[in-house]
């Protein structure tokens, strides 16, 4: 039943009833037959929708919403699977640095306290909480239905930090913790006019979605740099060193110098004032624009920076073609402009491999805040605010935390021991299983 794995649903049954049932009964078809027919009607004199749907089902097949399955977009890309087993054998080879979730001999899940070079992990990514969003169940009464809003009304966008450590969920501070941070940053104090706002004592952002009003790389970056502010105002994290997982979104991995905002030609527009790097642990630096604040323009700036030779013309060289050997110079490859800022407060930013949620351990942390959202939502914008507080807190209640990041490890685990990026949604995040996946329920209970 190969067409049951294709990503796309659109092909006609009779007609693959037809194509399959000629390859495999090819001797209870008359060769002189009518082949403009389907098979069925000369066979069994018979060619309905339903009599082919009847032969789908005998086959295993069932007709399903189609939803709770696996992602499948990109995933088997070369790239991204070298970038995968990358991610995987590094977090595996540091993991008795981390905490992390164990089983000791009474059963329960513990945290394993490192003993050496100590890191924090942190997990890190933004939802959006929709106001009219409700469960996708519930219990009616007689004729007592509520009246329910049909769109799904505005929306308010969480960015949200949790942590792997056995005394703190989702990064806050203490009330005297900030106060000493605040006494030091007084930039932490929130400015009105700001559109990112903060929970008590923490990184944790918030934002409503609108024109001009999104987050965007410069405003994650503002929360970030808040977040690494806090860091050392936190006294269980003492001594430790500290590790973000991000995602690959575009928000997150914007480079420090966008090629695509440099024209070829000299006095078109640059939003840079000098293109600086680090070259065998030497800093270099070459001006955007000369002595008369006049860009140079992308030729030149390549021609200083030894990209081409001196003597070429820009009727030589198309601009994707500059743009491209640009790329490939260190100032266009080094670090994004979050990690150029991580390094700045010593923290290590680690990307995840694309199209990998299920390395994404905040992804569970969404999971339960948003179920909680949508069961008590009464669709009404001007409490939803106070509702996603109280999903916060019912996640903390919750003890959770610990059993999210012990998924997390089972990834890594099944994927160091070649399971597949199937066979790990299907076992680990209830995407449709078949009856051959046993044997990696039976792996996760044994670990």
């Amino acid at each position: 039943m190969s067409a049951g794995e294709r990503p796309n649903c659109s092909f006609t049954v009779l007609e693959f009833i037809d194509s399959r049932f000629r390859e495999l009964y090819v001797e209870s078809i008359d060769p002189n037959s009518d082949t403009t027919k389907f098979v069925r009607l000369i066979v069994f004199d018979s060619s309905s929708q339903s009599s082919c749907r009847t032969d789908i089902i005998r086959w295993g097949a069932k007709w399903d919403s189609n939803k709770g399955r696996s992602y499948f977009l990109g995933h088997k890309r070369e790239d991204v699977v070298k970038k995968r087993k990358e991610f995987v054998m590094y977090m595996l080879d540091h993991q008795d640095f981390y905490y992390y979730p164990i089983v000791p001999v009474e059963g329960s899940l513990a945290w394993n306290i490192p003993m050496r070079n100590k890191t924090i992990l942190f997990s890190h990514d933004e939802s959006t909480f929709r106001s009219g969003e409700m469960a996708a169940t519930r219990w009616f009464v007689s004729d007592l239905t509520p009246f329910y809003s049909k769109g799904r009304g505005r929306s308010i966008m969480l960015s949200e930090l949790m942590v792997a450590h056995h005394e703190c969920d989702l990064f806050r501070l203490s009330d005297e913790e900030f106060a000493r941070a605040l006494a030091d940053y007084p930039e932490l104090q929130e400015d009105p006019a700001e559109n990112i706002k903060f929970f008590k004592n923490s990184a944790t952002a918030y934002i409503e979605p609108k024109k001009d009003c999104y987050f965007d790389n410069d405003t994650l970056l503002k929360q970030f740099r808040r977040f690494f502010i806090l860091l050392k105002y936190r006294t269980a994290f003492t001594d430790h060193k500290f590790e973000v997982l991000v995602d690959n979104a575009t928000t997150h991995a914007t480079k420090i110098y966008d090629i695509t905002k440099l024209s070829k030609s000299p006095g078109t527009k640059c939003i840079y004032e000098a293109i600086e790097w680090e070259e065998n642990g030497v800093k270099k630096r070459v001006p955007c624009f000369d002595n008369n604040g006049v860009s140079k323009g992308l030729l030149a700036i390549a021609k200083e920076m030894l990209v081409i030779e001196q003597n070429v013309k820009s009727n030589e060289i198309l601009l994707e073609n500059l743009r491209s050997r640009m790329l490939k110079h260190p100032a266009f490859t080094e670090n994004t402009r979050l990690e150029q800022l991580a390094s700045v407060f010593d923290v290590k930013v680690i990307f995840l491999p694309k199209y990998h949620c299920e390395l994404s351990p905040i992804e569970g942390v969404w999971r339960h805040e948003k179920n909680y959202a949508r069961k008590f939502n009464d669709q009404k914008f001007n409490s939803f605010f106070t509702l996603l507080e109280d999903s916060i807190t019912y996640y903390l209640k919750g003890k959770f935390n610990i059993k999210i990041w012990s998924t997390f490890w089972k990834a890594l685990n099944m994927y160091n021991i070649g399971k597949t990026y199937k066979d790990v949604m299907q076992a680990l995040f209830g995407a449709r299983r078949t009856g051959t996946n046993d044997n990696y329920f039976q792996y996760l209970n044994k670990n």
